[in-house]
């Protein structure tokens, strides 16, 4: 899901840089939801300067990622206006959450941090969070692998047995 909204963030600034440059100078009022962080890091002024970034940025993706990010760009263009916005305020919702977090966990530390160390241990923990929840999600995967497999076993234990009882208890 992180990964179709970063496509989708990624391509919205492409097309509303692209629609900008042909149409005026000035940034178009169909600006994507947020930000991304790279861009917002180092964001030239202009919107061509934006859209070059983004070319940069879309050209250092593997194929199949660029095929991703052209396949999300579909996706949302096939999107409503209604559906973008619900998209859109979910990760409004989603970020609201995750700075909650990250400051409810700065708060737990106990630390008095400058800006610039309050900014990494920002970083930090988004890093280690997102480790910790690919970690979480692999077990989740094997657990319920496993469990599938069992239950899988056990129904075919059933069946058998019922299959090999049934015509004798008809007789």
């Amino acid at each position: 899901m992180v990964g179709f909204f970063a496509a989708l963030i990624l391509l919205g600034f492409t097309v509303t840089a692209a629609e900008s440059q042909v149409a005026s100078a000035s940034p178009s009022s169909s600006a994507a939801p947020a930000a991304s962080p790279t861009a917002s890091a180092s964001s030239p002024s202009t919107s061509s300067g934006r859209f070059e970034l983004l070319r940069k940025a879309f050209d250092q993706l593997s194929a199949e990622q660029q095929e991703r990010v052209l396949q999300n760009l579909h996706r949302w263009q096939d999107l409503s206006t209604d559906e973008r916005e619900v998209l859109r305020q979910r990760e409004r919702v989603q970020k609201q959450k995750q700075e909650a977090s990250i400051n409810e966990a700065y708060l737990k530390s106990g630390l008095q941090l400058s800006e610039e160390q309050r900014s990494l241990f920002r970083k930090r923990y988004l890093q280690e969070r997102r480790r910790l929840e690919e970690q979480l999600l692999r077990e989740i995967q094997e657990k319920r692998q496993i469990g599938n497999t069992a239950i899988i076993d056990s129904l075919k234990k059933e069946f058998t047995a019922a299959k090999t009882s049934a015509p004798t208890a008809a007789h």
